[in-house]
């Protein structure tokens, strides 16, 4: 089960970096009407989740660069940032390499009991494994909101 589940990952994040790929510059700051954010907040988002959810809350090292919490973190907007964000091909290839991290850092360890339970809503995250899962879950939901912001951008233009 555990190769299932970290192959999912794997199939998810590939997912996203084939529709990132074809993110540019000129669109990555665009937000259309009606959507909160930009597809460069999208994707530092999902980085930046993933390092939180299954690396901070696992007690394991995050690899977070200055400045992408303070950016990509869950209630943060483009609207309010001081600083120059990331390129779209920074955020890729720290996508790209958090793959194999992940991979590397929790192979044979999805059973590991966590520390203190992690509550998601309702619910109550035991084990690595189970973390990991959601973070496929809030992966695909953002993939899901990429998609939606290119074919709006794709309108605009």
């Amino acid at each position: 089960m555990e190769n299932t589940i970290l192959k999912q990952f794997e199939m998810t994040r590939t997912f996203l970096l084939m529709g990132a790929e074809k993110i540019n510059e000129e669109q990555a700051d665009l937000i259309p009407t009606g959507f909160p954010n930009s597809l460069r907040w999208q994707l530092g988002h999902v980085y930046v989740s993933v390092e939180q959810l299954l690396f901070l809350q696992t007690g394991r090292e995050a690899t977070l660069p200055e400045g992408y919490s303070e950016m990509f973190s869950r209630g943060t907007s483009p609207k309010d940032w001081t600083t120059e964000p990331p390129t779209v091909d920074e955020l890729n290839a720290h996508l790209s390499a958090q793959l194999g991290r992940v991979k590397e850092t929790f192979q044979g360890q999805l059973e590991e009991e966590l520390a203190q339970a992690f509550k998601v809503g309702p619910f109550e995250l035991t084990t690595i494994g189970e973390v990991v899962l959601f973070a496929i879950y809030h992966e695909s939901e953002h993939n899901g909101c990429i998609k939606g912001l290119k074919n709006s951008i794709k309108g605009v233009n």
